[in-house]
């Protein structure tokens, strides 16, 4: 796989076509995700090794001369800096740049103006005409400057407010953001946030799907999560956010979190769950994690510890693209004990089958589970 569309698919400059390219050569074999996670993690880690706001003002010169030997001194050290810092810079290049005008001595030009306006208010009426056109263009040059520059404002604004974009297809995707923040997105899953995103404003928008945050800790800028009409917002914490039809599930993993909707808030601590409709104004009940089932995507692991099959068979239904049956309710309390790392819905099955005495029948995208001893 090309190593420059690597690049650019990590930092999310890739369009939609070369999306979907890297993501079906990540998925054509494992041996491919080891590569890119390889490639990735150099890159990054020599991208953000150096301070990236101090990178960006080197960039466009606003460093003083001790910042600058710095950067230089940086530069030298590594080759591999240098290219990170190459490749930084094309990124940055290739983002649209506010229009050059003129700097304008806002406070001598009002001086000017009065002088002019009161000079002339004490004057005869009839003015030469060549005095009259040189007023006329000292007012229409200083209101032609302040459209170009408010014109340049709103081109750089909008430049900046570019909307960026993780999504996952037929695969989990697990990526970071800019403040090194790591997300693993389930399947079917959009984020959204601003290409201008820096330590000042740490917000996202899940669109659709499910995410487990790991958001890397900065008292000083909270971390905010959009969905629906909930707000969540954290300083540095794991937890899990699930988009569900019309609500949004949010589930604690480590730290504080708290959950804003129409005028409430409420505060989850580890273990702890909540499920909010769109449509909820009243205070909803928090509630404790039934199991650590929720992170299957991120982890890949199943640790089954005496729980009820009934509840196995609703863990691998939401895990994998089959519903998983149990057509006998006396086997639904049966106590299941087993523990899975990185297996298929497949190798699952067979186990549960020798160990329990099951009958397993496939129909369509449905799997049904009865006992064995009744044949």
């Amino acid at each position: 796989m090309n190593k420059e569309l690597l690049e650019r698919y990590i930092v999310g400059e890739t369009n939609e076509a070369e999306n979907n390219l890297v993501q079906r050569w990540l998925e054509e074999d494992p041996d491919n995700r080891a590569e890119y996670l390889k490639v990735k993690n150099v890159f990054l880690s020599y991208l953000y090794a150096m301070n990236k706001e101090l990178l960006e003002r080197h960039m466009v010169g606003e460093t003083n001369e001790a910042e600058r030997m710095i950067v230089e001194e940086w530069l030298e050290k590594d080759a591999n800096n240098r290219e990170a810092y190459l490749q930084m810079k094309k990124l940055w290049d290739s983002l649209p740049k506010p229009l050059v005008v003129p700097e304008v001595d806002v406070d001598k030009a009002w001086i000017d103006f009065k002088i002019v306006r009161d000079r002339r208010a004490s004057e005869p009426a009839e003015i030469p005409k060549r005095k009259t056109n040189l007023i006329q263009w000292n007012w229409w040059a200083a209101a032609s400057i302040l459209l170009v520059c408010m014109v340049g404002f709103y081109v750089f604004d909008r430049s900046q407010r570019k909307e960026m974009h993780l999504a996952s297809q037929e695969a989990v995707l697990q990526d970071s953001l800019p403040d090194g923040s790591m997300v693993t997105l389930n399947k079917n899953t959009e984020l959204a946030y601003s290409s201008s995103w820096s330590n000042k404003n740490r917000n996202v928008e899940l669109k659709k799907g499910e995410v487990f945050f790991q958001v890397q800790k900065d008292k000083k800028h909270p971390f905010v999560i959009a969905t629906g009409n909930t707000n969540i917002t954290v300083l540095g914490t794991s937890f899990n956010v699930r988009r569900i039809p019309n609500a949004t599930e949010v589930i604690v993993a480590t730290g504080l979190v708290k959950v804003a909707y129409a005028d409430k808030e409420i505060f989850l601590r580890p273990d702890q769950m909540l499920t909010i409709r769109d449509a909820d104004t009243m205070k909803v009940e928090k509630k404790p994690v039934q199991d650590k089932f929720y992170k299957y995507y991120v982890d890949r692991e199943f640790n089954f510890e005496n729980t009820p099959l009934k509840r196995v068979a609703e863990v691998l239904s939401h895990a994998y693209d089959y519903k998983v049956m149990i057509d006998d309710p006396a086997l639904e309390k049966i106590p299941y004990t087993a523990e899975f790392k990185q297996n298929s819905l497949a190798e699952i099955l067979k186990v549960m089958a020798k160990s329990l005495d099951l009958k397993i029948e496939v129909r369509d995208k449905e799997i049904h589970l009865t006992s064995n001893k009744k044949q």
